[in-house]
């Protein structure tokens, strides 16, 4: 699930720049079943949500209860009333200053928690501080954390720089790990030496487990991670069909009307960015820009699957001789349509990898033809 999480990430990063215009003249601000999804450059959450909020920006900010869960994105988050289920949040900053019924977690390079979170506290970053109670368990990375207030659950901190302040304590088990164990000391008062493992960092390491005892996934856990795949794909376009519903249209009508047109660009697209690295690398002094052109090339193909999914999906949806979709669940009908068809014929051995690879390449030259020119409306 944590790959999972970037991934939605990185295909958020890659969809705003092509959405800038649109997103700068018109926010999107849609309410469907009790949920609320926003998308914007200043995301203002000011109205009360009776279900989950979905909210995305460069600034995001809450103030207005949510009665259920947030997800919020985007580079300076605040949440500044209750929620009432769980917290997602990943950003450059993020603030928590009103309480979490729920579990909260939280992701960037500054991440403050000021106000109590009701259940368990997942948070990373370069700098985490937790200022309020933490009812549940915490688990706690970053370069520098600082602990000023009560857990009631464990805790396992992982971190260069650990300070507890008055009034930190950890009622259960802490285990922290740091580059060098003989330098920790941890306070009685936040834990007695009976509760408290202290660990070199480089013993956290994910379980690997051996190649031939590991257990064999059933065929219920494999069935659940093609559901939840399908499920997070069309989720994702549909996001980004809120957020740029104009410049999607015109991407999806021109890839209907030219698809040979759009793979080309793709091809041309990606062999751009990666013969960029290849030629930097050849100046010597440009070697390190050839893992970052790698690694835009690998986003680029993650966004471009997934707007091809819902390109997938608008041919299908044509194919059955329906109209174009105007409201959220026909499109996120769509979507889903084309994410599963595209993973189901991803199961067939070689053809599938072709036709997954050939439909990321045409949503990545749909991509790279968005900013050249202005998108028509077709819905």
């Amino acid at each position: 699930m944590r790959n999972l999480f970037f991934i939605v990430l990185a295909v958020f990063g890659l969809s705003f720049p092509v959405a800038a215009q649109d997103l700068a003249q018109q926010d999107s601000h849609t309410v469907f079943g009790g949920d609320r999804y926003l998308a914007g450059r200043s995301v203002l959450a000011s109205d009360p949500t009776e279900g989950d909020l979905f909210a995305a920006g460069e600034r995001v900010s809450i103030s207005a209860p949510v009665g259920q869960s947030a997800h919020i994105a985007g580079r300076r988050l605040r949440v500044d009333a209750s929620i009432g289920g769980a917290l997602y949040a990943a950003g450059y900053e993020v603030r928590v200053d009103a309480p979490v019924a729920g579990a909260a977690s939280l992701a960037g390079a500054e991440v403050l928690v000021s106000e109590q979170i009701g259940g368990n506290l997942r948070a990373t970053g370069s700098e985490v501080m937790v200022e309020a109670p933490v009812m549940g368990a915490a688990v706690l990375a970053g370069s520098e954390v600082v602990l000023s207030a009560a857990i009631a659950g464990d805790a396992a901190i992982a971190a260069e720089s650990i300070l507890f302040e008055e009034g930190a304590s950890v009622a259960g088990q802490l285990t922290l790990y740091v580059d060098d164990p003989d330098e920790v000391v941890v306070p009685a008062s936040v834990a007695p030496a009976d509760r408290v493992e202290i660990l070199d960092a480089r013993e956290f390491e994910p379980p690997r487990g051996d190649f031939w005892g590991a257990p064999q996934p059933t065929i219920f856990s494999q069935l659940a991670r093609f559901v939840i795949g399908v499920i997070v794909v069309a989720a994702i376009a549909v996001l980004v069909a809120l957020a740029m519903p104009e410049r999607l249209a015109g991407m999806r009508a021109r890839v209907q009307e030219h698809p040979w047109r759009s793979l080309w660009s793709g091809i041309l697209g990606l062999s751009t960015i990666i013969g960029l690295g290849v030629v930097a690398a050849l100046t010597v002094i440009g070697i390190p820009l050839l893992p970052a052109a790698l690694l835009v090339a690998v986003l680029g193909g993650l966004a471009g699957y997934v707007l091809g999914t819902y390109f997938l999906g608008g041919a299908l949806w044509r194919g059955l001789r329906r109209e174009d979709p105007q409201t959220l669940m026909h499109k996120a009908v769509m979507a889903g349509l084309g994410a599963l068809v595209a993973a189901l014929v991803g199961l067939i051995p070689y053809v599938g990898w072709l036709f997954m690879l050939a439909l990321a390449l045409t949503g990545l030259g749909a991509i790279a033809t968005g900013f050249r020119r202005r998108a028509p409306v077709s819905y």
